[in-house]
Formats: C-alpha cells, sequence, structure tokens
C-alpha cells in the first residue's frame, strides 16, 4: 500500500486530495492531515458571516480545472438567481469544497482508501526510501510522499504595538477567532493596515453592532478598490503581453508600460480592470524575468498598488464599506504609528502623518491587527515549521515570500537541492511564482501536483 500525507486541509490540500483520488491506482492510501476539524475550509471560508462575499465572481471560481462552471452550477442550486458575475458569501464556498472532498472520497477507486486525521504534524524528516510524520499526539505516519499544503500565517506583530498587548488592547489575529468588539460599542478602534482584511474587520464589526469610531491606518493610505458591477469584459488586444513581454524587465519599464496601456485603453472606452485581467496568464513570467534586486524595488515601492487593482472586493462589500466612511464612521488615515501610551481605559496614538510634518494624536479602545498574513516563515514559530527550518528541509526565500521550489513543486532544501519525497502547494508558491494565492491559479497547481505525484507513487 503506497501512502500520501497531505499537511493542510485549507483550499490546496483540499483540492489536491479531491484530484489526486480521482486519478490515483488502487493500492493507494491517502490520509488528509488538519489540526482543526475543519477540514476543505480553512481561514478564508471558515468564516459564519454572510457579510464575508468571496473576492472573485462565481463564474471564476470553480476548484476543477476542468469544469470552469462546477461552482456556478452548485450556487444556482442553492442560491436561485445567482449569475457568473455573482459575488456570493465565503462561507457557501467553503460548504462548496466539502461537499466536493466528500463527494471525492465516496467515488474513488475500489483500492484507494482515504483518511481524515485531525492532529499537529510537529516533525517531518526521511526514514530510508519514505517519510515519517510524528503527531503532536505520539502517533507516527509513514509516507512514500509528503505534500506540504499550509496556507497562510497569522500577521507579523510590529514592535512598536508591544505596548497595547501588554495593556490587552491589541487583537494580533482577527481570524483566530471571533473579533470582540469592546465593551462599549461607541468606544475607537484602530485597524492596522488597510486591505481586504481591514474592510473585512470594518464590515464585522459593523455587523456586531460597533458603532463608535474606527481608525483605518496604512503607511501609503491606498484604499481596496471594487470589481466592476457587470461581469462585461471587453476583449484586450494580444499587444498587451507582446509589449509588457519585450519590455526591459526592471519595475519602472513594467509600470510605464502598464500606464501607457491604461491610458490607451481609456481611450477606447476599455476599463483598466481587463487589462490587469490580461497580465494573468503571463504574470509568472513577468516576475520569472525581474533580478532580486528588482523583485526588491517592485516590493518596496509597488507592491501595495499591485495588490489594490489586482485583488479587488465585490460590490457590495465596497459599497458597505464606502457607506461607512460617508457616514463619518470609518476614517482613511496615511502615516506611521510613533509611539503608543496608555491612558486610562484607553490607548493613545501619536500618529506622523504622510506627507507632512504633524503629527495627530487619537485615543482608541483597541488595535486590530489587519496587516494581512505572514509569509515570512523566518518569522513563524509553528512547531513543524522552526523544525523543517533547523533540519534544512526546505528553503526560505530571500524575499520572505515563502517556500523555495522547482517547476514540479518539489520542496528545495537549504542548498537548494529538489526533494524526491517532499513537495508544497498554496499560497508560499508566491516565492517563485507571484501570483498564487488566488483559486483561479492554485486549482492549476494542486491538479499538476496530484497528477504527477500519482505517476510517481504507482511507479
Amino acid at each position: 500500500m503506497k501512502t500520501l500525507v497531505i499537511i493542510g486541509a485549507g483550499f490546496s490540500g483540499a483540492v489536491t486530495a479531491i484530484q489526486f483520488l480521482q486519478v490515483c491506482e488502487p493500492g493507494t492510501h491517502v490520509v488528509l492531515l488538519n489540526r482543526s476539524g475543519e477540514m476543505a475550509r480553512g481561514l478564508a471560508y471558515g468564516t459564519s458571516s454572510s457579510r464575508h462575499l468571496l473576492n472573485v465572481p462565481a463564474g471564476n471560481m470553480s476548484a476543477l480545472v476542468d469544469q470552469p462552471d462546477h461552482f456556478l452550477r452548485f450556487c444556482e442550486d442553492r442560491l436561485p438567481g445567482t449569475s457568473a458575475a455573482s459575488f456570493v458569501p465565503r462561507k457557501l464556498y467553503g460548504e462548496y469544497l466539502s461537499g466536493l472532498l466528500a463527494d471525492a472520497e465516496h467515488n474513488c477507486r475500489a483500492g484507494v482508501s482515504f483518511e481524515r486525521v485531525t492532529a499537529e504534524a510537529h516533525t517531518l524528516e526521511p526514514r530510508d526510501d519514505k517519510a515519517s510524520v510524528q503527531l503532536a499526539d505520539g502517533r507516527e505516519l509513514i509516507a512514500d510522499h509528503v505534500i506540504l499544503a499550509f496556507g497562510n500565517f497569522s500577521p507579523f506583530n510590529p514592535p512598536i504595538t508591544a505596548v497595547a498587548q501588554a495593556e490587552g488592547r491589541y487583537l494580533a489575529d482577527p481570524w483566530s477567532g471571533a473579533i470582540e468588539v469592546p465593551i462599549d460599542p461607541q468606544a475607537p478602534v484602530l485597524l492596522l493596515g488597510a486591505g481586504l482584511t481591514a474592510l473585512d474587520v470594518a464590515l464585522t464589526l459593523d455587523q456586531q453592532g460597533h458603532r463608535g469610531p474606527v481608525y483605518m491606518l496604512s503607511r501609503r493610505g491606498v484604499q481596496p478598490l471594487p470589481h466592476r458591477a457587470s461581469r462585461h469584459v471587453k476583449t484586450v488586444s494580444g499587444d498587451v503581453v507582446e509589449r509588457l513581454l519585450s519590455c526591459k524587465p526592471d519595475v519602472l519599464s513594467y509600470l510605464r508600460e502598464m500606464r501607457l496601456l491604461a491610458g490607451t485603453a481609456a481611450r477606447d472606452d476599455i476599463d483598466w480592470r481587463d487589462i490587469v485581467g490580461a497580465l494573468r496568464p503571463i504574470t509568472a513570467q513577468l516576475w520569472g524575468r525581474l533580478s532580486e534586486k528588482e523583485r526588491r524595488r517592485f516590493l518596496r515601492h509597488l507592491q501595495v498598488y499591485w495588490d489594490a487593482h489586482r485583488h479587488r472586493v465585490a460590490p457590495a462589500s465596497y459599497a458597505a464599506f464606502s457607506e461607512q466612511i460617508a457616514q463619518g464612521r470609518l476614517r482613511h488615515m496615511a502615516g506611521r504609528i510613533r509611539s503608543i501610551e496608555p491612558v486610562t481605559e484607553a490607548l493613545r496614538i501619536q500618529i506622523a502623518k504622510r506627507g507632512c510634518d504633524s503629527v495627530e494624536s487619537v485615543e482608541v479602545s483597541h488595535i486590530i491587527n489587519c496587516t494581512g498574513p505572514n509569509s515570512n516563515l523566518a518569522r513563524v514559530e509553528d512547531r513543524l515549521i522552526v523544525q523543517l527550518r533547523e533540519a534544512g528541509l526546505i528553503r526560505l526565500d530571500s524575499l520572505g515570500l515563502g517556500v523555495c521550489v522547482d517547476d514540479s513543486l518539489a520542496a528545495l532544501n537549504a542548498q537548494g537541492v529538489a526533494s524526491t519525497w517532499l513537495s508544497y502547494v498554496g499560497p508560499m508558491l508566491k516565492a517563485q511564482f507571484w501570483e498564487a494565492t488566488a483559486v483561479p491559479e492554485l486549482r492549476v497547481y494542486a491538479r499538476d501536483l496530484a497528477k504527477r505525484i500519482a505517476v510517481k507513487i504507482s511507479d
């Protein structure tokens, strides 16, 4: 009996298991390992709030590459009137993935077995021609191949927030559990960060009855941007791809070309979103052409603008967010925290405002860290990650973006050698391919890896 162990049961782990169960040979045992009992949901789709909407239209969210309308049909059965352009609740997507996994388990070939294990992996090491996975409860799993499919880790806590943490007025990870509204629903709150996480937290606070002022602080003041209300997409000339792939491989050249393309498109009544969308098939190539110096330059100067334009929010979410701003309950600020001081029942925060020498003081009841997931595994203290790091079984990207892999998604060790028994799939592929955090990309990586490992195990 050949055994595949997949560590992590969010989107990437679940879809890899689903695809593998469809193609693996009899005599194969598949173990899907997750530290919590929520298989096929992960942080993204484990929410119970109906106001947390997918940031991608239903027509683009099929988990199965070869069945592009699969999720849309699922939605049509449960939410009559859903169209390809609809933005549906994330919790519905969690139900969809759970159902897909159950179907794959039920319909797999005779002689193929599937096991769900709720436990935490503590160590991973090669054992002759196999691998040993030691669990926190003392059990050991022996595998012919292991796929790491962990997703995002909690945000990094800026050192300046230490005072707020010591005072018990700091929420380090808004997705670690229910966001707790301050005892006084009128108390001011500071959201540290202004991206998609901050927007979700602002909507959640509103839904839970919080009516006090909410400050949304980011260094540059870049706000989330919405998808268009309709799904009408204009065809963009193939010129866009050709021009970008033929221009000089540096950040400034990319930026200049994008501005020219967007300007030309606007004159032809083409939405800028269509230009950004046209880059999707070549984003990994554009990233691969950049030197490490240029990648650092992009991360330092342009990533926040790319993220806002590329990873947009559902129109309904954006409308609710905009309404909070219009009503004066949500204030967006650009600047940096200079100091945090405890005062009676609050924190006094000094904010150095961007673009001027002035400092503004605000008092808030709580700070909520909305800076987004941490992909720098050097800063992650998860026991398995620490063990993999110290044993040299994985190589961390020098830019703090994730895990280094080869083109077949085999994990590279500390010396840069591809593993024969360990692979990775998930958002940490960003280090290699940049565009590797959304369903349309991750489903392709999951399918291709599942097929490769199925062939490898059966040999």
